[in-house]
């Protein structure tokens, strides 16, 4: 079946004039899409009576036009395995999160967060929400998305861990209104994975985090990382002057371009975008670092090695290869941060 698929995606990638990053994108999601069809309706059996006792999904942008983001991410909701016990989630969340170095670190993964109220925003198919509901010891735990599919998933998915389904909420925003019916000062603690790089509008989103958390508190966001193995050595020198792929565009450009399927917006961004887009939004930020994709690391010093010798790889792209060494760890590290393709950014809210 897998071989199948793979020819047959490499067939139409073929009539269409797409690259072989298309094709590793394309045949992953239609992998999911099948284990979703095979198995998805035994996991909604199993689930069942665990799913009837978690609230259902609340609409926030009814009567909203919906943006290019909406419509894209409503067409290509980010969809996880479907899970046929309890186990097999844990073991997936484990995977996610040990598979990437540097993530759990960085973010903190899963808590705790004994008696407070989490918000996790771009929440999707319920990973992390599913790591929350068994780990976190949180009080209340919501998760927020501007995809139906990808909350429902997530009422599936948490249906495994929620012990206690009362303190779970999903809330559906529209990527140009993300007001949440909170109150001020109502969340104690806010995720963001892999999101706000897709929004039409960062700044409102931060202006909502500010009006949400209390004071003192604070977000860990992801953003996808300009300055990472994976742009400046992966996708800048392999893909575009090895295997010339979009050789007329920057890296940056480049992996814009092929990020999440071709998403409308998908942008890599350095600190100094972030604190533009925080422009009005009284945070302290703290940059700390990307953490690794899978296969992110393999190999970087034998590339690095080799993109240095070619005279094709000028400018910024050249002085941050010329600037990657090795952490003790092994892992490539830029100006004293992990290199990682996402980067992770603590924003907290003053006590004042």
């Amino acid at each position: 079946m897998g071989r199948l698929l793979l020819n047959a995606i490499n067939t139409y990638a073929r009539a269409l004039g797409k690259d072989a990053v298309w094709v590793s994108i394309a045949t992953s999601k239609a992998e999911r899409k099948i284990d979703e069809l095979i198995s998805g309706p035994a996991e909604k059996l199993l689930t069942f009576p665990a799913r009837i006792k978690i609230p259902q999904v609340v609409e926030t942008s009814r009567g909203v036009t919906p943006s290019q983001t909406d419509s894209y991410w409503r067409r290509h909701t980010v969809r996880g395995k479907t899970f046929l016990s309890r186990q097999a989630s844990l073991d997936y969340i484990r995977e996610l999160t040990d598979g990437r170095p540097l993530k759990r670190d960085l973010l903190k993964l899963h808590g705790p967060h004994k008696g407070q109220v989490i918000l996790d925003y771009g929440c999707g198919p319920g990973n992390d929400l599913a790591g929350f509901a068994e780990f976190s010891g949180a009080d209340k735990i919501i998760g927020v998305d501007i995809s139906a599919k990808a909350l429902q998933l997530a009422r599936s998915r948490v249906s495994w861990h929620a012990q206690e389904p009362g303190k779970l909420a999903f809330y559906r925003v529209a990527d140009e209104n993300v007001r949440l019916p909170l109150g001020d000062g109502s969340i104690d603690y806010i995720q963001s994975l892999g999101v706000i790089h897709h929004a039409s509008d960062p700044n409102a989103i931060f202006r909502e985090f500010h009006r949400l958390l209390k004071p003192g508190s604070e977000a860990r966001i992801m953003l996808y990382n300009a300055d990472c193995v994976h742009v400046q050595l992966e996708v800048g020198y392999i893909w575009r002057l090895v295997n010339h792929q979009m050789a007329d565009k920057s890296p940056e450009q480049a992996f814009s371009k092929t990020a999440d399927l071709g998403a409308p917006i998908a942008h890599c961004v350095r600190p100094a975008d972030v604190h533009q887009w925080l422009q009005g939004v009284d945070f302290d930020v703290e940059y700390l670092g990307g953490f690794f994709v899978p296969g992110e690391a393999e190999g970087w010093a034998e590339k690095r090695v080799r993109a240095l010798k070619d005279d094709r790889v000028t400018g910024h792209q050249r002085e941050f290869i010329e600037a990657l060494e090795p952490h003790e760890s092994g892992l490539p590290y830029y100006q004293g941060k992990p290199a990682g393709l996402g980067a992770v950014y603590v924003l907290r809210k003053s006590k004042g």
